[in-house]
């Protein structure tokens, strides 16, 4: 009976530990979700303050989509979890009023035996009626004990008692949980299906003025072409600087680039954006347009929308290696990490300098407007080089997800 009580005391210890814990990650993941659908929304307040209709804004309003799915998944979890939560304290409650009914009877037993023999001759004469004085001695012992153990009975009956106070205020706490997480649910669920009549009625939009459409795209392909040109050749005149210098034929991997290299590379996944926030609305690789379907897009990088006029930070500290200027995109600026470059595009004024050794999150220029003017498109991308060529990487794998 003891060993149960014990038991059941550390059961419900740790699991409300565990409980709250896990609760804790689920409100901080809603509440991430939350911060990026308004930042989503501000976004696509600001790509709507003209007429035209553009991809971009399609593309955030997914983002805010995808999002809001997130956050609804994230809630449903909340809900079960609540679930679970309440049922088990029930289960509990009910475990402990059983306790409580034992120990008191247990208790009231106790007390009528003490109250037969509340007699302190009875008991001197029960110590002394001993055959010897190691019975004594024991009988002496088991009085005490007896005693002691009253005493812990009650202490026991207490503790139960407040747990079972605490347990029935946290089932109320969870009730209360479940009414507000409802009302939530409920308001999502709406604003969420006023996002998917949005994109839809921005998809239809765009798919009637097709034929403006295809000559924007035509335009931002070249743009891409354009940049993608430029980035190769500086690269490949840094490669044949260092070639050069060091009396080669092409790239050599010394053992200082080897570990910074291998510094860049352990960080894959884990490197923050290149600016404090936004949402990718150019995919890397060669991808068949979304909505004029004879349409391909090959990007060496990704784009990022973001606030007008946002600054551009380093993903990892290196040496800013080439500083060269794109007609219609901006400045751009390429850092190196040994063996790795990256490249930050779409820049109207830097803060950084050829040879500059910049550190992680440092600021190196600040974002152009768009074409429309009312956000600003971050161009990022990565490149590894070796002995064998130079070659684009997918920083959607890299940047921090």
């Amino acid at each position: 009976m003891m060993l149960r009580i014990i038991i059941l005391f550390f059961l419900l210890s740790y699991s409300g530990g565990f409980l709250a814990q896990g609760s804790k990650k689920l409100k901080q993941q809603e509440a991430d979700l939350k911060k990026k659908i308004a930042d989503t929304k501000n976004l696509i307040q600001q790509t709507r303050k003209t007429e035209q209709l553009t991809m971009t804004e399609l593309a955030i309003i997914n983002h805010q989509i995808a999002y809001r799915e997130s956050l609804m998944d994230n809630m449903n979890y909340q809900m079960k979890r609540l679930d679970d939560n309440l049922l088990e304290n029930q289960k509990e409650i009910q475990q402990l009023e059983n306790n409580l009914k034992e120990l008191k009877e247990e208790y009231a037993k106790m007390l009528q035996y003490a109250f037969k023999n509340r007699d302190e001759d009875y008991k001197m004469l029960y110590i002394f009626s001993a055959k010897s004085y190691t019975e004594a001695y024991h009988r002496l012992k088991y009085i005490e004990q007896y005693t002691d153990f009253r005493q812990k009975q009650v202490e026991r009956i207490i503790r139960t008692k407040t747990l079972l106070e605490s347990k029935t205020v946290e089932i109320g706490a969870i009730k209360e949980s479940k009414k507000e997480l409802v009302t939530i649910q409920a308001k999502e669920k709406e604003l969420f299906l006023k996002d998917k009549q949005n994109q839809q009625a921005s998809l239809h939009k765009l798919q009637q003025n097709e034929g403006k459409l295809k000559q924007e795209l035509q335009k931002q392909e070249n743009k891409r072409k354009q940049i993608a040109r430029a980035i190769r050749k500086a690269i490949e005149d840094e490669i044949a600087a260092v070639a050069k210098k060091n009396n080669s034929k092409g790239f050599v991997s010394t053992p200082e680039t080897s570990a910074l290299s291998k510094n860049f590379a352990s960080n894959k996944g884990k490197l923050p954006w290149p600016v404090f926030k936004g949402e990718i609305t150019g995919r890397y690789g060669k991808q068949q347009h979304d909505v004029v379907s004879t349409a391909y897009i090959e990007n060496n990088g990704i784009d990022i929308t973001t606030e007008k006029g946002s600054n551009v930070r380093a993903v990892f500290g290196g040496e800013v290696t080439s500083v060269f200027v794109i007609p219609g995109a901006g400045k751009v600026v390429m850092v190196s990490h040994g063996s790795y470059r990256t490249v930050y595009s779409n820049l109207e004024s830097l803060y950084v300098k050829k040879g500059d050794i910049i550190s992680i999150k440092q600021k190196i220029g600040k974002l152009l407007p768009a074409d429309l003017g009312n956000v600003s498109e971050a161009h990022f991308e990565i490149w590894s080089i070796s002995s064998s060529g130079m070659k684009s990487q997918n920083p959607s794998l890299w940047i921090y997800r």
